[in-house]
């Protein structure tokens, strides 16, 4: 066989990639060996896992707690308006739509909120962890889940047209508590949902993740970035910051004494889904979907195996198979907590 030829236990699909000498053969049979958790199916959470599935990532663990709706459609790239029209939760529409593209990819999917009751169980078993999320408390909780674990994960996030990522890569280098030390509060960081978002600076972030992750996933660690990088697209400017110094020994997530204090905190029985006017309740039992969709009957706005939504008045609920409600229209968990007596009793 030629040197240069690709190896013929490789799929076709893959020879280009096999061509690229930092990967090769050996690097791509390393790929179709890993797991890799996708914690978020967004914008970002997208396009991460289409470019790994792409790869030949071997196994992808898709996570989100929410449904697919129109206003996804201009940046989230692997829903259609079907999906939406369907509200199909938006990871089994992403696992569905990478199985097209990617025959052979191994999809774990999970429609549930990511909590200090969920998340190790999440990370089990996986290489690494994606950050496709969009609030920092999720974040830091991903950050100490994989501390503890010891598994790398790469961090991103993306809004209007600004970008920035970071891998962070355990015991080698500062986590993200070490560089934010403190939670911001909720409301205080722009979001899709208030700041809007443009395509492009979707894509330009997933690549630059994609790309540690790749790294990482080959066994080639020691070229992974070890700064912050930030770019913002629309007025042209990029910025690399250097992290190595922003290492804490004193940090509760990754000093000395760890101490995990998201991890070990109460999980909040209600959330205020931030930009979104709208309240997450966890309400616990598991819910009959078939007989909520008789009860409300003509209340009923979409109905399948994952979920039932319906409206009251100016608000709108949605019941997951898991017992969380999200009710759109208020950001009062009392009014939520209201509607939901109400209806689900």
């Amino acid at each position: 066989m030629p040197a240069d030829a690709p190896d013929a236990r490789i799929p076709e699909r893959y020879s280009r990639q096999i061509r690229f000498a930092p990967i090769g053969p050996e690097g791509q049979r390393s790929l179709a060996r890993s797991r890799v958790l996708v914690l978020g199916c967004g914008a970002l959470g997208c396009a991460i896992a289409e470019q790994l599935a792409r790869a030949g990532v071997g196994t992808l663990r898709l996570v989100d707690r929410d449904f697919v709706e129109v206003s996804n459609l201009q940046r989230q790239s692997l829903f259609s308006e079907d999906d939406a029209a369907r509200s199909l939760p938006k990871s089994v529409a992403a696992a569905s739509r990478l199985r097209a593209i990617v025959r052979d990819v191994r999809i774990d999917e999970h429609i549930v909120d990511v909590d200090a009751s969920t998340i190790s169980g999440l990370i089990a078993g996986c290489d690494l962890a994606m950050d496709g999320t969009d609030n920092f408390r999720t974040r830091h909780l991903l950050n100490e889940a994989c501390a503890r674990a010891r598994v790398p994960w790469v961090y991103g996030a993306c809004v209007g047209a600004y970008g920035c990522s970071l891998a962070i890569l355990p015991g080698d280098g500062p986590c993200l508590r070490c560089i934010q030390d403190e939670l911001p509060a909720a409301g205080d960081s722009p979001t899709c949902d208030t700041a809007g978002i443009i395509p492009p600076i979707v894509q330009v972030v997933a690549g630059w993740q994609v790309a540690e992750a790749l790294k990482i996933l080959v066994g080639a660690s020691a070229q992974v970035r070890r700064d912050l990088w930030t770019t913002d697209l629309w007025s042209g400017s990029f910025q690399r910051l250097d992290m190595a110094r922003w290492r804490d020994p004193r940090c509760a997530v990754c000093g000395t004494t760890p101490t995990y204090p998201l991890l070990s905190a109460p999980v909040d029985r209600s959330t205020v889904l931030c930009g979104r006017d709208a309240i997450q309740l966890r309400r616990g039992a598991m819910p009959d979907l078939v007989a909520i969709t008789n009860r409300l009957a003509t209340r009923v706005e979409a109905a399948n195996e994952y979920l039932v939504r319906w409206s009251d008045g100016p608000l709108r609920a949605t019941c997951f198979k898991d017992g969380r409600v999200i009710v759109q229209g208020t950001a009062d968990p009392a009014v939520a907590r209201t509607m939901c007596d109400r209806w689900l009793g």
